[in-house]
């Protein structure tokens, strides 16, 4: 696989664990609806599986958008054309943001 496609693949990684913490928590949430001692917690529990379906729905399509938009060259973009991730605090305090496609640095407002 090259570096985009990896790059794609960690872009994707949340969305693909909400879906499976949905997945899961539907499988369990089901189970204890049997349980005598479970089944209250079940059913106060029951938001979950939906909450995370749409939590990874929604991330999803936003991962989808800033693919779609990098590939057309607007947004967020290093030199090499990847995509960047959200600010965070650098070693010395400053703002930066990492290219997740070849991992440079950059510094708040210094990209494209």
């Amino acid at each position: 696989m090259s570096r985009w496609d990896w790059m794609a693949v960690r872009a994707y990684l949340p969305a693909v664990f909400a879906l499976v913490v949905a997945f899961v928590s539907s499988l369990v949430l089901s189970r204890w609806q049997a349980s005598p001692y479970l089944a209250p917690l079940a059913s106060s529990l029951g938001w979950v599986p939906y909450a995370a379906l749409a939590a990874g729905g929604v991330h999803g399509l936003w991962v989808t958008v800033r693919l779609w938009r990098a590939q057309y060259g607007v947004g967020l973009l290093c030199e090499c054309g990847g995509l960047l991730g959200a600010e965070r605090r650098g070693r010395w305090g400053d703002l930066i943001r990492t290219c997740r496609a070849c991992g440079r640095h950059w510094k708040s407002g210094s990209y494209r």
